[in-house]
């Protein structure tokens, strides 16, 4: 009996010194938590080139180009203006435009001037009315299909008009003073070499065409050589209202007597 009572007091003590014990602390997620999400505030990027400005004091010239648009040539002449931050003015072919419409919109979207050149190409001078009207409101309506508007100029093929082109179109009428002939030697360096042996090209508006290779080629020279020369390189509509501070008006003429006779002289720097 007494062996009996010693051992159920330690089995009690037992069992008081396990009720007692340090409990060992839960062992941390193995996993961590959360962070919390993180905005991101995009930095809009700097332009990588100023926006193209034009000076009046400066002289400025016109450079033109009829006959496209070309699938592969427009763009490549829009490549070398981009790249020099300069501008031009372009008449195209109704026909042609669904031959090169993207290259249609980017030269718009590049600050160029899109003009008409009749809608097949056609002497327009030499038209009878209904046929000219035709001609006229079919390259209306193949401006409007591609750039949601028609233009508000016109270059008629060959400079050819008449007292019904003038009053049957409500376009401004546009020719050149400066041809290099770029479409009868199709040779670059000729054309380049007419162009650097003119004395002043102060506001004038060159003929080229944007359908030919060596066209393209002269460019490469032409502009970068234009502007070293001083020259700003403008869209018709800018170089009437602010190298000769005119107005662009629907059914005026601008040609060679305007373009030569009329350019006022530019003001004096001290």
């Amino acid at each position: 009996m007494k062996h009996l009572l010693s051992l159920l007091l330690l089995l009690a003590l037992t069992a008081c010194a396990s009720d007692t014990a340090p409990v060992s602390p839960t062992p941390a997620s193995s996993e961590a938590e959360p962070e919390p999400p993180v905005t991101v505030i995009p930095i809009p990027e700097e332009d990588s080139e100023p926006a193209r400005t034009v000076d009046p004091s400066r002289p400025m010239v016109a450079l033109t180009f009829d006959d496209g648009p070309h699938p592969e040539y427009t763009d490549r002449i829009l490549d070398i203006l981009e790249e020099h931050q300069a501008a031009a003015t372009f008449f195209e072919v109704g026909v042609n435009l669904q031959k090169a419409s993207d290259a249609v919109r980017r030269a718009q979207d590049l600050g160029c001037e899109i003009g008409s050149h009749s809608y097949r190409h056609a002497d327009l001078g030499k038209l009878d009315e209904a046929a000219l009207q035709a001609d006229l409101e079919a390259a209306n309506a193949a401006f409007t299909e591609v750039l949601g508007q028609a233009p508000t100029l016109l270059r008629p093929p060959y400079g050819s008009m008449n007292k019904t082109v003038k009053s049957l179109s409500d376009q401004t009428l546009v020719t050149w003073s400066v041809d290099p002939r770029d479409w009868k030697s199709r040779d670059a360096e000729a054309v380049t070499a007419y162009l650097q042996g003119m004395e002043n090209l102060d506001g004038q508006v060159i003929l080229l065409h944007s359908i030919y290779e060596s066209t393209v080629e002269a460019l490469e020279t032409l502009v970068p050589w234009l502007q070293e020369q001083g020259y700003q390189l403008v869209t018709f509509s800018e170089l009437i209202e602010l190298r000769f501070s005119d107005q662009v008006e629907p059914g005026r003429l601008y040609n060679f007597d305007y373009f030569r006779g009329q350019l006022p002289p530019l003001p004096e720097h001290e």
